[in-house]
């Protein structure tokens, strides 16, 4: 890509500058430019081959490695506060609070099943975690607890032993990643890739075949580059980051169809990979011996210069109608000429100033929008395409999945669109010297940016209310037609838990829950004190809920009430019903959903729900604030931009474009990175979500009132 873009980037301007016809007319044939090119992408090929054949695998399986004995050394930090962690082999861990250290517990809870006839419960007020990878254990030093074990095939046996230390082992195999661990393909070696046989063959041949394409890459992208880009037309680099883009979209697009091809049999693993490559050397090959022909005077040429032409008196006619409209009623041409009709237009909104430039930003957002949008869904589907005729997904259900995508991508893309549109315009602008124009006639360019900020105040105003309404319905469509075209079982977001904290410090467990009959089997309920001990025990084999008495319904069952440790009353019911146990059913019948499936308010009252049922909802909590934070990052974005487009200057288009990418992707991985900070716990939710968008904010600030008006 780099090579690519390079050459016609560079040749794209020489052509723009008429530096290309000037060497012609020194007697410098085109073609002599073939050797410094051919130079550079025979660098960037034999660089691409080091990395292919030596350094990308050395690096891939160093990754691996690092972030497998990462893993496994902060094995204590894989558990969650306030979650109920069942990845642990016949063992269900509770953990009311997790020290900054992750060496530290306080208020552990430890359910052993014991089979279906007993169980084992196990708390304690303190612990103190040591991990061993190697071993891949969790051995914890529990201070101040209780260990309670009963059997229900006889209820009247109940035992509880109070410890002030008892250390306990942990298997933590579910945490722990294998060891040793096995090598992907990318990780392999020239020489193993070529003897590995059996099952994986074929994709291990994939594999060969793109390390060597990818190489050679370089040398075909450089061969179409240079016809194309020493061919006279206007636009310069834009002209060039405009091929460059169709190049390497239609680059990739045939290697990932070549791909699946190739996995699939349906053609040999080198054509699939090497398709693309050929098919663009012999479009280069094409396309040389019109390097010494083309001067300009080919049809299309002559035709597209006429529309250019036809364009140009367009506007001009357009501009003079505009004027004379003017004129009729007295208004200076938009620009203010006597000082009290600037200081009228700088006092008022809008003028025709503001209706030229948001036009011109609207114009470039919609165009960027639809640009971006483009790409993406044609990647989408390139990538999709194995999965549509392996499944058979019929034509209409993948259109379905495109149009629940496109808002998605509108509400996501439309900050980066906005950022870029601003720094074209301006640029633009700045390049034409209208900006110089407008401070000429007494413009203020704080003044000039009031319509683009209002513009990105309801840009943003417009993402909360899409994300309010129908982009929650919109994301679930996707998703569930995403899981058909995949070939995935249809995802239920209803997912009963068997272990969940219910109101005022209970724990409810249980074998079977039926949300049609509103039925438990099994029932566990278990009271907790402030230090963490039991307080009352409760079980019954069988609890149904009562409309009429808004209660459980209790069968066949015990109540045991503890106190330092011990007994102090033990009664079995036959049937009962006890004022505590309140928790209608549609509080054990939660919805599993992803913060994207909901809006503003639909999120907080799920948090809500799942904090009392003793989940962690850190992640969430995160994504409830970045509902808020993500869209009024449109206008924040805008102000930084402003004082960067009038850097950008006469760079143009291409400069503003290349900018625009440059604080786009600073913005989205500080954004990701403070994001998982937070989902972790390592910052609150608030500073998680909200700290990219104060740092851009002053950011902004800073420079928008250093600029020079």
């Amino acid at each position: 890509m780099a090579v690519l873009i390079g050459v016609l980037l560079g040749l794209g301007r020489m052509s723009a500058d008429s530096e290309i016809i000037a060497l012609t007319a020194l007697g410098i044939g085109r073609r002599r430019i073939l050797l410094p090119v051919g130079v550079l992408a025979l660098a960037g090929a034999v660089v691409t081959l080091c990395m292919t054949l030596w350094l990308g695998p050395i690096a891939v399986n160093r990754y691996r490695a690092l972030e497998t004995g990462l893993l496994a050394s902060q094995v204590s930090y894989a558990v969650q506060p306030r979650v109920f962690d069942e990845r642990f082999p016949k063992l269900v861990l509770y953990v009311n609070d997790v020290s900054a250290s992750g060496t530290q517990w306080h208020g552990v809870f430890l359910a052993e099943a014991g089979g279906e006839s007993g169980s084992q419960l196990t708390l304690a007020e303190n612990a103190i975690v040591i991990a061993e990878p190697k071993e891949g254990k969790l051995e914890l030093h529990l201070k101040g607890g209780t260990t309670h074990e009963f059997s229900r095939e006889d209820p009247d046996r109940y035992s509880v032993t109070a410890f002030g230390q008892s250390d306990w082992p942990i298997e933590a195999n579910g945490l722990v990643p294998s060891q040793p661990r096995e090598l992907s393909n990318s990780e392999r070696s020239l020489r193993e890739l070529v003897k590995l046989n059996g099952s994986d063959w074929r994709e291990a041949r994939v594999e060969l075949h793109r390390r060597l394409a990818f190489p050679a890459a370089c040398l075909v992208f450089a061969l179409v580059a240079v016809p194309l880009g020493a061919q006279p037309r206007r636009g310069g680099r834009a002209a060039g980051s405009l091929l460059a883009v169709i190049i390497i979209a239609s680059y990739y697009l045939l290697t990932v169809i070549g791909a699946g091809l190739a996995r699939q049999s349906v053609v040999p693993p080198f054509l699939g990979i090497w398709g693309a490559d050929i098919l663009l050397a012999v479009l280069g090959l094409a396309l040389l011996p019109r390097m010494e022909q083309f001067r300009g005077e080919s049809r299309w040429m002559n035709s597209t210069d006429r529309f250019r032409t036809w364009a140009r008196l367009l506007r001009r006619r357009k501009a003079r109608a505009r004027a004379a409209a003017m004129a009729a009623v007295h208004v200076p041409n938009g620009l203010l000429e006597p000082q009290e009709n600037a200081t009228q237009s700088s006092g008022s909104f809008p003028r025709l100033m503001d209706l030229y430039i948001l036009r011109r930003f609207f114009f470039h957002f919609s165009l960027l929008m639809a640009a971006f949008i483009f790409l993406f869904e044609a990647f989408t589907f390139f990538e999709l395409l194995d999965d549509i005729a392996r499944h058979r997904v019929p034509f209409l259900i993948v259109v379905d999945y495109f149009r629940y995508l496109t808002p998605y991508l509108i509400y996501n893309l439309a900050p980066l669109a906005a950022l870029v549109a601003v720094l074209v315009t301006l640029g633009v602008m700045s390049k034409n010297n209208e900006i110089v124009a407008c401070k000429a006639s007494g413009i203020s360019l704080y003044r000039l940016s009031v319509p683009l900020l209002f513009a990105g105040l309801a840009l943003a105003s417009s993402m909360i209310m899409l994300d309010e309404t129908y982009l929650p319905y919109a994301n679930q469509r996707q998703d569930a037609l995403r899981n058909q075209i995949k070939g995935r079982p249809p995802q239920t977001y209803t997912q009963p838990q068997r272990w969940i904290f219910g109101e005022n410090a209970k724990i409810y467990n249980y074998d079977l829950f039926d949300p049609a009959q509103n039925l438990f089997g099994g029932l566990s309920v278990i009271e907790i004190d402030p230090t963490f001990q039991i307080r009352r025990r409760v079980f019954a084999t069988r609890a149904t809920w009562s409309d009429s008495q808004k209660l459980w319904v209790l069968e066949g069952g015990w109540v045991r009430d503890f106190a330092e440790g011990a007994i102090t009353r033990y009664d079995r019911f036959p049937v009962t019903s006890l004022p505590e146990l309140s928790e209608p059913p549609t509080y054990f019948h939660r919805e599993v959903r992803q913060a994207s499936q909901m809006s503003l308010g639909t999120l907080r009252r799920y948090i809500d729900e799942l904090h009392k049922a003793g989940f962690d909802v850190a992640t969430l909590t995160v994504q409830w604030h970045v509902k808020l934070a993500f869209p009024l990052i449109a206008p924040i974005i805008m102000l930084l931009a402003i004082p960067f487009a009038l850097l950008v200057g006469t760079r143009g288009a291409v400069g503003g474009v290349a900018l625009g990418v440059a604080i786009g992707i600073i913005y989205w991985t500080a954004a990701r990175l403070l994001e998982a900070m937070g989902g972790v716990g390592q910052l609150p939710p608030f500073l998680a979500a909200w700290s990219t968008d104060i740092t851009f904010f002053f950011l902004g600030l800073y420079f928008f009132f250093k600029m020079p008006t």
